[in-house]
Parts: C-alpha cells; sequence; structure tokens
C-alpha cells in the first residue's frame, strides 16, 4: 500500500498552492507537498488555510481550485461556508448582549420568548440560555425538520416546531448536539435587540472585526467574486462533482449559515487570542472569552465550552475548535489560548476552509499544522499522507478503510411482497405538527412523496415500505379497519419513528 501511495504521489502533477501571504517560515517547510497530497488522495477540489500567532497572520496559502471546471485557483480570500463554525458567533453576540445587560446566560430562555416551549414542560421552564448554548437540553438534533423546512416562512415557526420533537434525554443529563437550539438563540437576539439576527452579527461583530469578505447568505457567497463553487466526490463515477449550497433565505442561519475566507477569519482568531480585541477595539467582552472556553458541558475525554469544544491537543497542549460540515464544503477553526504553555509563548489560531464534503482532509491540515508549531521537536512528523505515525491511528483506520478493496458479495435480490391496497388509497396528505406535510400523489402509474417543498424519491421496498431518498424508509400504516391511516419515517435515529397522521 505504502509503495503504491509512493508512486502514485511521484506520478502526480502537484498543483500550484496560490496566495501565500506573510514572510517565509521554516516551520512551514513540507507544507505545499503535505497539501497536495490530501488534495490528491481525499479527492478534494481545493481549500484553504491561514495560521495566526499572537495578533498577525503568519501564514495563508489556497491550494486547489474554488472552480474545478474553470480552474480557478483557492486563494486566501476566496469564500467558504464555515457551516457550524457560526456557532462560535451566534454565541459571541450572546456575551455582547449580556454584557450590555439585555442577556442573561442563566435565565430562563422563556423570559425573552415567552411563547417558546418544549416536549416536556420541565425543559420548558427551566431550560437556559446557557443550556442552549452548551447543548445540554436532551433534544436530539431532529435536523430534518430545517431540512425540509419551507424556507419562506419566518424563523419564528421554525422555532415553533420545537415543541412537537421528542427529546432523548433529560435536561443536562447528557451532550445532545443540536443546530435548532441556535436558531433558537438567533430568535432572542431578535426579540431583544429589534433588529434581524443577519444585522446583529453583522454590526456587532463582523463590521468592529472589519470582516468585509464575509456573509451571511448563499446570494452574498455568490456575489463575492473569488467565491468558491461547492464539490463532492462521485465514488461510482471516480469524479469530482459540482452542486449548489442551498437557497435563501436560511431560517437555521445562526446554527450554521455564515459563509467567509481564511484571511477573514483570521481577524476572528486575532480577537480570540488576545481577550477579545482587535486592534486595540474591545470587540468581545474579556469575560465572555474566557467564559467561551470554560468546560460547560463534560463529553467523554473532552467538552463543549460555547460554542468551542475543549479539549488537550497531543495530551499537553489546551485548544479550542469546532468544525463545519456541509453537504458540498467543510470547515475547522481552532486556537490555542493558554500560551501554549508547554512549547512555546506564542499562542497560536488555524483556520482551514474546504469546499468539498467531509472533515478528515480539514481536520488533519489543521493538526498537521498544530504538530509543526507546537511540537517541533517532533521526528515522526509525516511528510504527506500515506506516512502513518503510531498516533496518527484514527486516520490511519479513514485512510484504510477508504482504500479497501471491495469484497463483499452481492447481496441477495428478493422479489418484494406486494402492496396491500390500491395505488389511489395511499394518495392524500398526513401531517406531522414538529415536520410538517408529507403529500402522497400519483405520476402515472408511480407514487410519489413531497414533504413540504422537498421531493422525495419513491421505491417501492417491501409490503407497504418504500425507500424515500432523502428521508430514508416511509411505511403506511393501516388503522382496525384496514384503511391507510398515517406515515412512519425514521428521520431521528435517537428517538421513535416519526408519525404523520393523514388528514381528512
Amino acid at each position: 500500500m505504502r509503495k503504491s501511495i509512493l508512486l502514485l504521489l511521484v506520478c502526480l502533477t502537484t498543483l500550484t498552492a496560490f496566495g501565500q501571504t506573510g514572510p517565509d517560515d521554516p516551520r512551514f517547510a513540507g507544507m505545499d507537498r503535505y497539501a497536495d497530497s490530501v488534495l490528491q488522495l481525499f479527492h478534494i477540489a481545493g481549500f484553504a488555510v491561514a495560521v495566526v500567532e499572537n495578533d498577525k497572520v503568519i501564514y495563508a496559502k489556497g491550494f486547489g481550485y474554488r472552480d474545478y471546471e474553470k480552474k480557478l485557483p483557492v486563494t486566501p480570500n476566496t469564500v467558504f461556508p464555515i457551516n457550524s463554525c457560526t456557532k462560535a458567533f451566534t454565541d459571541a453576540l450572546c456575551g455582547i448582549l449580556a454584557n450590555e445587560g439585555k442577556l442573561g446566560f442563566d435565565q430562563p430562555v422563556r423570559q425573552y420568548i415567552p411563547w417558546f416551549r418544549f416536549y416536556n414542560n420541565y425543559t420548558t421552564e427551566h431550560a437556559t440560555i446557557r443550556d442552549l448554548m452548551a447543548h445540554r437540553t436532551g433534544l436530539p438534533r431532529h435536523d430534518q425538520v430545517s431540512d425540509f423546512f419551507d424556507n419562506a416562512g419566518p424563523r419564528d415557526s421554525l422555532v415553533y416546531r420545537i415543541r412537537y420533537l421528542q427529546p432523548f434525554a433529560e435536561l443536562r443529563e447528557k451532550y445532545q448536539y443540536n443546530n435548532l437550539m441556535y436558531t433558537v438563540l438567533g430568535v432572542v437576539s431578535e426579540k431583544i435587540t429589534g433588529q434581524s439576527y443577519e444585522q446583529n452579527i453583522a454590526e456587532r461583530l463582523l463590521k468592529p472585526l472589519e470582516m468585509s469578505n464575509t456573509s451571511l447568505t448563499t446570494a452574498g457567497l455568490m456575489n463575492s467574486p473569488d467565491h468558491s463553487l461547492g464539490y463532492y466526490y462521485d465514488e461510482q463515477k471516480g469524479k469530482i462533482l459540482s452542486a449548489d449550497y442551498g437557497t435563501d433565505p436560511n431560517p437555521n442561519c445562526p446554527a450554521g449559515g455564515i459563509s467567509s475566507s481564511v484571511m477573514d477569519m483570521s481577524k476572528w482568531l486575532i480577537a480570540w487570542l488576545n481577550g477579545g480585541k482587535y486592534k486595540d477595539k474591545q470587540v468581545l467582552p474579556d469575560w465572555y472569552v474566557k467564559e467561551a472556553v470554560h468546560p460547560q458541558m463534560p463529553i467523554d475525554n473532552y467538552s463543549y465550552g460555547l460554542g468551542w469544544y475543549l479539549s488537550a491537543f497531543r495530551g499537553g497542549h489546551f485548544r479550542a475548535e469546532h468544525s463545519g460540515t456541509g453537504r458540498t464544503s467543510n470547515s475547522s477553526v481552532c486556537f490555542y489560548p493558554a500560551a501554549n504553555g508547554y512549547s512555546s509563548p506564542h499562542r497560536i489560531g488555524i483556520v482551514v476552509l474546504s469546499n468539498e464534503f467531509g472533515d478528515y482532509a480539514t481536520s488533519l491540515i489543521r493538526d498537521y499544522i498544530s504538530d509543526k508549531l507546537l511540537n517541533a521537536g517532533r521526528t515522526d512528523l509525516p511528510g504527506k499522507i500515506g506516512d502513518w505515525p503510531d498516533w496518527f491511528a484514527g486516520y490511519k483506520a479513514y485512510y484504510a478503510s477508504m482504500h479497501k478493496p471491495n469484497t463483499a458479495q452481492p447481496a441477495t435480490i428478493v422479489k418484494p411482497s406486494p402492496l396491500s391496497h390500491l395505488l389511489n388509497d395511499y394518495t392524500g396528505k398526513y401531517f406531522n405538527p414538529g415536520y410538517g406535510t408529507i403529500e402522497i400523489y400519483l405520476k402515472g402509474d408511480q407514487l410519489q412523496a413531497r414533504l413540504n417543498k422537498v421531493d422525495l424519491s419513491l421505491k417501492h421496498f417491501n409490503f407497504d415500505v418504500f425507500d424515500a431518498s432523502p428521508g430514508g424508509k416511509l411505511k403506511f400504516n393501516t388503522d382496525n379497519d384496514g384503511k391507510i391511516a398515517n406515515i412512519t419515517m425514521p428521520l431521528e435515529e435517537m428517538v421513535s419513528d416519526i408519525v404523520f397522521g393523514r388528514t381528512k
């Protein structure tokens, strides 16, 4: 395997890296070769990297292409979606509002939006702003609620649906990542200030940080003259293909709607590395910077702060980080706030933005640079993907899984049992107050489905069960009279199947 990898790398033409800023630094020797191997072996169109030390950008570079078909290069100013790295911005906005005396982290959410409800009364009455920020409400992701949500509807109406969503755990019992809780925080900021979430972020964060190449809409991303298209790798075709980023407006923007460049994100990191200051302006309250990197909720061998995962990198360097994954993009942002204490007096921040799904590549680049800067004495740093020291075990396993020969035997094809009713008996509308409406209709002699405004591709599986891409299995169920009464779908794996009752 290793010989074949080396041969592949020798044969490949190295992609040009574009747009370096800052002086040459021997600590980044070998970066081009390593980055090119990541592009090639993980089938990525392009990504950009920036590194901050103390209050300066010491490295910024683009690799690969922002437009793969036209071969337009990625630069340090290329704009990508940062996805869930948006959450740190939303929490920082809450910190600013708290500093202004308009918000209390430990006050119930209902103090700010009285109509807000959870599935159970106890959580409704006791859940605080901090609980939402720290992912400890007990509510699992329920991402399909927003994925299939009608974008034309107001953000309030998405938040209203939360009262119908089944929790997995009790309040503060365990960590449960949830994008919808950040949408609630966005609505809270709107009710407090009388401005939209987007206006609040722009005025209180982007403007003072001089992040002029950052936006909160897909239109803003695409209007940038140096924006990246979105891509994914098609395993069957063996090709990198393009796909869109979605449409506006984005009701779930507070959870993952910001787009930016690595140069703009460097300004964000400078503020975090310097007690909330940027160019001597106190953009983030200094007390909030400390609170955000203080553990709020344990998760196995690390913890979650306020918009940041907190851990010890290589067992010795305290790190705050967050990743962001979209359908056709990925991001990783991290910083070492405590003087890297064990090896260097310098404070380090790293941002990696990519135009393709999957966080392994951005994480590899992030960790590679971290090792270069924090563990300069190491002699076992890999020169490229494929040189695997023992401490890269997790990535090594993932790499092996990607390149493992497919030895599986073809599945035995079993003829499905027929439907129990005539096709017309299934047609109609089925409603769930949290997830919306599924409409079943006939197109020729085939059943079709639409969840809110998203078409589902139906393919008969067996009996009254269909494969309904992208929602999973769709099952029709009968009442005691044998009539079709409802539809169930496994839209949230942590709870029971979601029931859509037939409407009259």
